[in-house]
């Protein structure tokens, strides 16, 4: 077997952390997560000078969750690990997926969580998503219609509300990481509802992906290489929009509408998005884009537009500057 902890270690390291660094893993008890708080743990005993944290958020969306949150606390104790353990309730409607409520709630308490009185000093977040997470990820976009930015997929580092959210794992396979959990004897959870194919992200892990690849075996690689190269053209443009954009976006990240709507209508929708995406909220899809374009960039004042999504709120003054406005509590 080879060791994940050389190259994980090598990426802590790279972060060139302050003395009063928090590192934090993130627990959903499966053997990737827990491979994750195993390689922190062997990092705190080479670097003690940092802070470290686990947490765990338990959605009781299986009825053995208290069962499984209970093994975590004793793993955590048995390492002398800091744990924050909390019951986090989703209110997701008929519209709504539950999983996909279930990761959104539980990013925005983590980082409630980790905000009040950590972030001065820096806090990184470990995250135990893996190659194949990420294959899946990027067929699903795909099946979704994705751009650039969504077959871009999950980034190995990124910074959102005031964290750094960190994927060591990325490029690892899951078998490598049940080859680790077994070799270190680790504690984790198999959750039998990763085998429910009616749910999307399953039916692609058991049912498609092994086809695909089976058929063509470099099949993986080439869509991580895919989605290497939608992020890199995402940040090219992103990169290229800044200095454009920003005499439009004043200190408080409103966006004067005027100049933008002299634009082409490509450039408009990836002002917008750029804009979305410096406020810190998730990207609305092709079609919500085109109806915020023509709602706000494209109306007199007296139509008063508001746009509202699960997430975030947007209005236009009347001096045609666009707010917006979280929705939705963290809890």
């Amino acid at each position: 077997m080879t060791d994940l902890y050389p190259a994980f270690a090598q990426q802590l390291d790279a972060l060139q952390a302050p003395q009063g660094h928090l590192f934090v893993a993130c627990l959903g008890g499966g053997a990737d997560s827990q491979s994750i708080l195993d390689l922190l743990d062997r990092y705190r005993q080479q670097q003690p000078q940092y802070r470290y944290l686990a947490i765990h958020l338990d959605h009781q969306f299986h009825p053995h969750s208290g069962h499984w949150a209970a093994g975590l606390v004793a793993d955590c104790q048995r390492r002398n690990m800091p744990l924050v353990h909390e019951v986090l309730q989703i209110n997701s409607g008929p519209r709504v997926n539950k999983e996909a409520a279930g990761r959104d709630a539980r990013y925005h308490r983590m980082a409630a969580l980790l905000h009040a009185d950590t972030v001065a000093a820096g806090v990184s977040c470990l995250l135990g998503h893996h190659r194949n997470d990420q294959i899946e990820t990027v067929l699903l976009q795909l099946k979704r219609g994705a751009g650039p930015k969504g077959l871009a997929a999950m980034a190995a580092q990124q910074d959102w509300q005031q964290v750094r959210w960190l994927r060591p794992l990325l490029t690892v396979s899951k078998q490598a990481i049940y080859a680790y959990a077994e070799q270190r004897q680790l504690f984790w959870i198999e959750d039998d509802t990763n085998f429910d194919t009616d749910i999307e992200r399953n039916f692609l892990r058991h049912k498609v992906v092994p086809l695909l690849e089976q058929r063509w075996p470099h099949f993986g690689e080439a869509v991580l290489r895919s989605a290497a190269l939608c992020a890199e053209q995402h940040d090219l443009l992103n990169e290229l929009l800044a200095e454009q954009m920003a005499p439009h976006i004043n200190d408080q990240q409103q966006l004067f509408v005027d100049h933008i709507a002299r634009w082409s209508a490509p450039k408009q929708r990836a002002a917008l998005r750029y804009w979305l995406q410096q406020c810190q909220q998730p990207m609305p899809s092709y079609a919500q884009l085109e109806q915020l374009r023509q709602q706000f960039l494209h109306t007199s004042n007296d139509a008063k537009p508001l746009y509202r999504c699960r997430w975030y709120s947007i209005t236009r003054s009347k001096a045609r500057w666009l707010t917006v406005s979280p929705t939705l509590s963290p809890r």
